[in-house]
């Protein structure tokens, strides 16, 4: 008989246990559901900020779910940017689709999300800050790729278990949500940006800027040509599929070290050819202009403006958008080849007489 209750014992905790687990589990899944900290399922709700510091996680909920008629694209110089400045500036509801060392063919990926998720109201304006790396990248890459959380990419409802019941969404990413709003007072504008405890300084710059020791001969035009080519068609395709969107495209100021770098690294003409051509082609659209501070001399050889050799602060990315709103450092189809030479001059100016402050041959 006591064997009997025993086992009856046993098997009522065990259905207990499982019952209680499984209500765990469902509570801790709809809390994720709900508060959903990646943006996955829906904007915030409520009072909850729109805290996106994370942007491999959290930008393409973003632009699949949040309320807006403009984005911001670029990589991690783009960052710094407060949403907030260009809708002052321009009358529009701004997100960022952001990638640290983006390619073109990251960012395209997300304008076209942006673009598909507001089908039936359009994109009102498109801020692209454009690197020249990211035009002299593979352009055939594919992404999204496996270095991404992919579960938050597809279109899979089935592997939304890695998110939904994912322990630190539920322990860390949650209560982080929770305290940004509540807590820190977190400007949404703000997002991603990394610049409240970084040091811009020449001297925090230098630190960060291993100097090739060698100069190597330049690299020849069917070196870098067909990847650059192909990453300009990339944006001219949505350009030229969207007359509505107004393309503001920045082209943001690297330190004179970056120079310098490309400069003994052999990707001086690269670099202007890649600057060059996306100008050409993308100055005959309407909807596109073209804002270049790559040659403002005066920002550029000032290196107490980084924090290392194209990382510059957001006072820079406030100036950016002040003059963009002014009409300021606009390329034109008349202008254009001599900013450019402008731009060619300075790099040998460079190499002559401003990097020599600080290296000696």
């Amino acid at each position: 008989m006591e064997e009997k209750e025993l086992l009856q014992k046993q098997k009522r905790f065990i259905r207990n246990f499982a019952i209680q687990s499984a209500m765990l589990l469902i509570l801790a899944g709809a809390a994720v559901i709900i508060f959903d900290p990646f943006f996955h399922f829906h904007k915030p709700i409520g009072s909850l900020k729109a805290v996106v510091t994370k942007a491999e996680y959290q930008c393409i909920g973003t632009v699949r779910n949040f309320d807006y008629d403009s984005i911001l694209l670029g990589s991690s110089v783009a960052e710094n940017y407060n949403n907030r400045w260009f809708d002052e500036a321009f009358g529009t509801t701004t997100i960022k689709g952001i990638k640290s060392s983006a390619a073109t063919v990251d960012l395209i990926y997300y304008l076209n999300e942006a673009f598909g998720a507001k089908k039936d109201t359009g994109i009102k304006e498109v801020y692209y800050s454009m690197d020249l790396f990211a035009l002299s990248a593979d352009a055939e890459r594919v992404f999204p790729d496996d270095s991404l959380p992919l579960y938050l990419y597809n279109e899979n409802p089935i592997d939304d278990v890695n998110y939904i019941w994912n322990k630190d969404v539920i322990f860390e990413h949650i209560p982080y949500l929770f305290a940004m709003t509540y807590l820190d007072d977190y400007d949404e504008g703000a997002s991603y940006n990394w610049a409240q405890y970084k040091i811009f300084s020449k001297e925090e710059t230098l630190s960060h800027y291993s100097r090739p020791k060698e100069v190597l001969p330049m690299l020849s035009e069917e070196d870098y040509k067909q990847n650059i080519d192909a990453n300009i068609s990339l944006i001219e395709e949505v350009v030229k599929a969207h007359p509505e969107t107004t393309f503001r495209f920045i082209y943001p100021p690297y330190s004179m070290l970056w120079w310098d770098a490309a400069y003994r690294n052999g990707e001086t003409e690269q670099n202007l050819y890649a600057a060059e051509q996306a100008a050409e082609r993308l100055l005959t659209y309407e909807n596109a202009e073209l804002y270049y501070f790559q040659n403002d001399e005066n920002l550029i050889t000032d290196l107490d403006h980084y924090m290392d050799t194209v990382h510059f602060s957001d006072e820079i990315n406030y100036f950016i958008v002040e003059q963009m709103k002014e009409g300021n450092y606009k390329l034109t189809e008349e202008n254009y080849v001599r900013e450019l030479e402008k731009m060619g001059e300075l790099a040998e100016k460079i190499e002559t007489e401003y990097i020599r402050k600080y290296f000696e041959e």
